[in-house]
């Protein structure tokens, strides 16, 4: 398929936009994709309501029961980069710079976690890395699972859950 922009180079890009309910495909080239402002997307404040505003005020809420508020605003961390505080991220709903994602890490992660059930990307995998990927995903899937029938005691369960990770092991390892 032909870059829908330039039509002259192979479209290896797709941008999906969906407005007033309306999806709308745009497949691009890398220089065209690079180039278009169809990349950046604005999102009205007025019609979203702010998720995270009220998701990371509800986190803070909940961190700070039992605290003496006046400590937990005098020891309060500052990006050193933007200078922004953890309070204004909370009241904004929006980090300020790409730094902020590690100095504020302690108390995003947990939130991320869970908003998202995990910290783990799990997004499509490539096709040529699919197989062992997917492989290592069965694996660790299923060691999730044994922890949990061990903490249930279901040691008949654990017992065909171990010998599946051992079994996917052995294959994954013969392959290499």
């Amino acid at each position: 398929m032909l870059c829908q922009k330039c039509q002259q180079r192979e479209a290896n890009v797709q941008i999906t936009k969906t407005i007033n309910g309306k999806t709308q495909n745009v497949y691009l080239c890398e220089h065209c994709a690079h180039h278009t402002q169809e990349m950046n997307f604005v999102i009205n404040p007025n019609i979203v309501p702010d998720f995270l505003q009220a998701l990371f005020a509800f986190t803070i809420s909940t961190q700070n029961q039992g605290k003496n508020q006046a400590q937990s605003l005098t020891q309060e961390k500052v990006c050193p980069q933007c200078g922004i505080s953890f309070s204004q991220i909370t009241r904004a709903g929006k980090l300020g710079c790409n730094v902020c994602y590690q100095t504020f890490n302690d108390q995003l992660e947990p939130l991320l976690r869970r908003i998202h059930g995990g910290g783990q990307h799990a997004g499509k995998i490539p096709a040529r890395r699919g197989k062992e990927l997917r492989e290592k995903v069965e694996i660790t899937k299923l060691k999730e699972k044994l922890q949990q029938l061990v903490q249930k005691e279901d040691f008949e369960g654990a017992v065909l859950v171990r010998d599946e990770i051992k079994r996917l092991e052995q294959v994954k390892g013969g392959e290499e």
